[in-house]
């Protein structure tokens, strides 16, 4: 079978064709893999750079702006009950020397026997007023200093009625602004 030098020369030329595709590609590959690294390393800067920016935006700003407090409840008041009807709400009886707990600034003032019903009436209100007194007489004569000092109130998150509420007494909570950066 006899060798056909035409059939060789242009398989050697395909095949150096074909290695200076793969060398050219080689050499993307490379540049790209530069580029790569290159922009994997301007990343951090640019990120730092960013928040840095950000962070003398924030202490800038605090300088010369007020920061808005979040949302809380906003809390009505209405006149308690007096220190007689306290007493005629709470009558002598068989729990007269058992401690009572005196809520005079609360959802509902008045006399509890248990700490966990006073709690349930001045959690999370504001200047709540709550005592643990050693008897019931104990517990409204405390009532009653309070109520002549003016320190006694029904508070609630709901407005009461027009004709009930307090003008003068408008209890608003504050949340608080928390400001964390963390810069390594």
């Amino acid at each position: 079978m006899a060798h056909n030098p035409n059939t060789t020369n242009s398989a050697e030329q395909e095949m150096e064709v074909l290695i200076s595709r793969l060398t050219a590609l080689s050499k993307l590959g490379l540049e790209m893999t530069r580029h790569c690294i290159d922009v994997t390393e301007a990343i951090p800067r640019v990120i730092r750079a960013q928040v840095d920016a950000q962070v003398d935006a924030i202490l800038e700003g605090a300088a010369n702006a007020s920061v808005e407090p979040a949302p809380g409840p906003t809390w009505y008041s209405t006149p308690a009950p007096t220190p007689a009807q306290m007493e005629a709400r709470y009558p002598p009886g068989i729990n007269d020397d058992i401690p009572h707990y005196v809520v005079c600034i609360g959802r509902v003032p008045g006399l509890y026997t248990s700490s966990q019903d006073a709690e349930d009436q001045v959690r999370g209100v504001p200047d709540m007023s709550c005592r643990k007194k050693d008897t019931r007489a104990e517990g409204l004569r405390w009532y009653r200093e309070q109520h002549t000092l003016g320190k006694t109130m029904r508070v609630s998150e709901v407005p009461p009625p027009a004709s009930v509420a307090s003008p003068s007494r408008h209890y608003v909570t504050l949340g608080t602004v928390n400001v964390s950066v963390r810069i390594d």
